[in-house]
């Protein structure tokens, strides 16, 4: 088993979510995968490694709780000095889904595209669309379905 850091540190900041600061994250990662690394290897072959490895992983949260000395003030730790997980991923995966939506809309039929920029991107209501438009509010509704049918369609989003 392949201990993938990147998922050990999603399960330690779920696991330190509970108790409301991410300040030992990166040190906790570090301990997590080291101590995961060894119980695979002691285990030998591991049925189910993903539970397996949020066993390990909690263990070692509670563990760095337990023996955190009571003295000790998280309060007075300076700011600079608390890790923030990246997210890296996500802003790769935004902007990926940016450039998808982007050249959606380019394909879309103007009369499409056009309601739903008033509709998102000036955030007009569906009245407002209507007595612009001189239609009546069904059938802005109607036209804003379809437009997001579509545009659902040339993303290859499934249907529901």
């Amino acid at each position: 088993m392949i201990v993938n850091p990147t998922e050990v540190r999603q399960l330690i900041r779920f696991a330190t979510m509970r108790t409301g600061n991410a300040i030992c994250d990166e040190d906790l990662t570090q301990e997590a995968c080291m101590r995961a690394l060894d119980a695979f290897r002691r285990a030998g072959h591991v049925q189910y490694p993903r539970a397996f490895l949020i066993k390990v992983v909690g263990d070692t949260v509670r563990d760095h709780w337990r023996r955190r000395r009571p003295a000790e003030n998280i309060d007075s730790v300076q700011e600079r000095f608390v890790c923030f997980t990246p997210d890296f991923e996500n802003e790769i995966d935004r902007d990926r889904q940016t450039e998808l939506l982007h050249a959606a809309m380019a394909l879309l039929d103007p009369p499409k595209r056009r309601v739903l920029e008033l509709f998102y991107m000036q955030d007009l209501s569906v009245t407002e669309i209507a007595a612009k438009q001189q239609r009546t509010r069904s059938a802005v509704k109607m036209d804003l379905l379809r437009a997001r049918q579509k545009l659902a369609q040339l993303m290859g989003v499934p249907r529901k």
